[in-house]
């Protein structure tokens, strides 16, 4: 019986300059991408512009765009169809394109748009938090969005012992005080200029609900879980009101991991980089391979 196969996709801050140099010329003409989609060269920011592929609007297509090269690099490798598809915050998009229901040029400019209404957001700082229950750090954040003029929140809950906080930089701040004291081993701020899923992303999310309202979402192919719910959507209508609700509520990746777990099988993280690998084996997933190691086909042949 053939195994079970879940494929994940990263999100922002898992792009590297050149992270596109060991894919061919045959494997990116064959990806359908068109240098023309952008009034832009984006494969000559990802081969050489460190400073613009950090700009959310470029980081956004880029990975998209590495993601599905991966993605059909990996189709070639497997003998059986795939089970599952999951993407981590923008991830998701990389996600529908694999399942057939976006198609690759109208997220490539979707995501670029979002990017764009992301950076114009309210200022605002991310948080990782360690060793502290869910609970307790939803109790804190509530506590202090109560009071006027402060907002911090969840924004990705990726581990039973890691929560990203998000939310204006006085909350940020003040929260990471009060989750120390309550017992957080670590609270490391993240290197960003807004803070996404959250409700600073309010606006940008009006926004992004406008451009897909204008797009063509189709039933996936494959099962995709989306973030808002960690649930497994097949209705057009309702997987576009959930990407709009994803800028401004928490990724469900707690409870992604826990939705492929139960099927006991294999978990690919597919795309550049090994955030999504480390954050399986946490959620207490085995059988984890990403298509980023020099052992990847090897490891994938003797596991299927």
């Amino acid at each position: 019986m053939a195994k079970h196969i879940s494929v994940v996709f990263p999100g922002q801050g898992s792009q590297s300059l050149g992270m596109l140099d060991h894919f061919s010329k045959h494997e990116l003409d064959s990806s359908n991408f068109n240098k023309n989609f952008f009034d832009f060269d984006l494969l000559d920011i990802v081969t050489s512009d460190s400073e613009k592929l950090n700009q959310s609007f470029y980081t956004q297509p880029a990975l998209v765009l590495a993601s599905h090269l991966y993605f059909n690099r990996l189709l070639k490798l497997l003998p059986n169809p795939l089970d599952l598809l999951a993407g981590h915050s923008l991830g998701e998009y990389s996600a529908l394109v694999a399942s057939g229901s976006l198609e690759l040029k109208t997220a490539l400019q979707l995501v670029y748009k979002r990017g764009m209404f992301m950076s114009e957001a309210p200022s605002g700082s991310m948080m990782a938090v360690m060793g502290l229950n869910q609970p307790i750090i939803d109790n804190i954040c509530n506590e202090i969005s109560n009071n006027s003029n402060m907002s911090v929140a969840s924004a990705n809950i990726n581990t039973p012992n890691q929560t990203v906080i998000g939310g204006d930089h006085k909350s940020v701040d003040v929260a990471s005080l009060k989750l120390k004291e309550e017992g957080a081993k670590r609270c490391i701020k993240l290197k960003v200029s807004t803070a996404s899923h959250c409700s600073l992303m309010k606006e940008s999310s009006i926004k992004l609900n406008k451009e897909l309202d204008t797009i063509v979402i189709k039933k996936p192919n494959i099962d995709v879980i989306q973030n808002v719910d960690a649930k497994i959507i097949s209705d057009p209508s309702k997987i576009k009101e959930n990407l709009t609700n994803q800028l401004t509520n928490p990724v469900q990746w707690v409870e992604t991991m826990k939705c492929i777990k139960s099927h006991n099988g294999i978990l690919i993280e597919c795309g550049p980089g090994k955030v999504l690998s480390g954050l399986a084996k946490s959620n207490g997933l085995q059988n984890v391979l990403t298509m980023s190691s020099a052992s990847f086909e090897e490891d994938l042949r003797n596991m299927i």
